[in-house]
This record gives C-alpha cells, structure tokens and sequence, in this order.
C-alpha cells in the first residue's frame, strides 16, 4: 500500500511537506528515506518545472507496487520420533485367568505355613492351548491384587476333562515350597507355546489404523511415504510386520497419527523403546 501526502505546497515556490507510506518491497532501494516505509520529509519548490518533476516522481512511487509479490505458503513440518524396524525372535504367549486351590486358600490363610509348602493355581486354559503344554512348563504368574507381584511357576498337571460350557481344560500350576508370594484372589497364569523366529517388530504406536486397514509412515529425508502393512502379534508394546514393511526401514513412533502422505517431518528426541533408534 503506497499514500502520498502533500501539505501547503507553493504554485511557484515555497515549502511545502511530502509523506510517503510504501511496503518494504517496492523500490527499496531507489527512494529516498524521505519517501520510504512512512518516511516523511521537507521539501523545496524553486518552480513549476521542479513541482512537475517531483509528481512524476510521487506518481511513479504510487503505481510501483501494482505488481504485488505473491507470499509463499509456510510449509508446516510435524516433530517426530523414528525407530528402526528389527528382527527378533517373539515368544506367543497365552494366558488364563484363575484361582488358587482349596489347599492353598487354607495356607495362605496361615502366614506361619504359606511359605512351607507348595502353592497350586487352577488355570482353565481353552483346549487348543492346553493340548500344547506340558508338565513341567514354565507359568509366570501375577496377581491382580498386586500388580507388582509375580513369581515362576511350573505346571505339575493337565487334567483331561474337557468343560463342556466353557471348553476349557483345567490345568494345575505349582509354585514351589520357599517363596513368600501367594494370592487368594484372581490370578493371571501365562505360559509361552511358540516362537516365531525372526520376526519383524516395530513399536506399536508406529501402525496407525485408517479406514483402509493398517498404515506405517517411512522416513525418507525430510518427507515420510505411507505404506499399508499387516500386523501379527502384539506382546509388551511391540507389534509383529507380516508384511508390507522390511528389516532396517525406520518408521515415525510420536506423531505418526498426525501424518499424511509426503508429509515434512522434523526429528526429535528418538523414542525410548528396546527395538528404536535414531
């Protein structure tokens, strides 16, 4: 925006006073600080021809910004955290919710005796699973009373009997004579029956769910590329690739939600994650 003021000036001679508004963009280098960016200055008309000269002049500054410069977009980056996509070995674990057994209530509820004798855990594990333990196998056990409890256990038997409502088979956990830890409510009894060699993991806020199915964003550069994947397991925060995404690719973590193809990207601070790194 250009204005041009002109206050008392003389038809001949005189004095008169100019006042010049201009963006920083027009002629910045051609006016006089008289006339630039509000500048505001004195004036001398010795006659008619510099009175002319000097509306020319005023007239060229009015129209010099017609052609006005186009601002650019602000390009917009989204602050990201990355990890890489690694091989490793993933236990598939199940798990069953049960209770202690009769035996072990009336131990528990004698502090003297608990931590003398064997503490069994009846755990109903759905027959698929059941058929695939064995005595022997390791249980890990942990209360809901207390999250932070949790001990080894074995499994001393499998009872054959199939529940009929339920179909699930009953399966004795025992947790040796000498540990303190005990529970008389609900118990949560895991056990592993496979491992998948070599499979693919990456954090697992990195899979974003969109209409379509499963997505992950790949860092190229400064720029991400969506990419459609499908999942496997999900165990401790980590979900498995089956496909769609390989070993060594790095993937947003933080901030993979608010990501669209070709998105700009500004890494932080890497996510503390076992499988991540910068």
């Amino acid at each position: 925006m250009n204005r041009i003021y002109l206050k008392n000036p003389s038809p001949l001679r005189g004095e008169g006073r100019v006042r010049g508004e201009t963006s920083p963009r027009c002629y910045p280098a051609t006016l006089s600080p008289a006339l630039s960016l509000k500048g505001e200055g004195v004036f001398n008309m010795v006659s008619g021809i510099a009175k002319l000269v000097l509306l020319a002049v005023l007239a060229v500054v009015a129209t010099g910004c017609g052609k006005k410069e186009i601002d650019k977009p602000i390009e917009k980056f989204v602050n990201v955290t990355t990890a890489v996509a690694v091989k490793k070995d993933l236990p598939v674990a199940e798990s069953a919710v049960g209770s202690a057994t009769s035996l072990s209530v009336a131990q528990a509820l004698d502090p003297n005796s608990v931590s003398r004798g064997t503490f069994t855990i009846r755990l109903p594990f759905p027959e698929h699973v059941a058929r695939q333990l064995r005595i022997g196998q390791s249980v890990r056990l942990t209360s809901f009373d207390d999250a932070s409890k949790a001990a080894a256990a074995q499994v001393k038997e499998i009872r054959p009997a199939l529940n009929s409502s339920t179909q699930t088979m009953e399966v004795i956990a025992e947790l040796p004579a000498g540990h303190a830890w005990y529970s008389i409510g609900s118990v949560r009894g895991e056990v592993i029956v496979n491992v998948r060699r070599g499979a693919i993991v990456i954090p697992e806020q990195s899979a974003v769910l969109r209409p379509a199915g499963s997505v992950v964003y790949v860092q190229e550069g400064d720029t991400v590329k969506e990419r459609a994947v499908q999942t496997g397991l999900l165990r401790n925060g980590e979900v498995e690739i089956l496909a769609g995404l390989k070993a060594g690719e790095t993937v947003v973590v933080d901030g993979a939600g608010m990501l669209t193809d070709g998105a700009r990207v500004k890494l932080r601070e890497a996510a503390a994650t076992g499988t991540a790194k910068p």
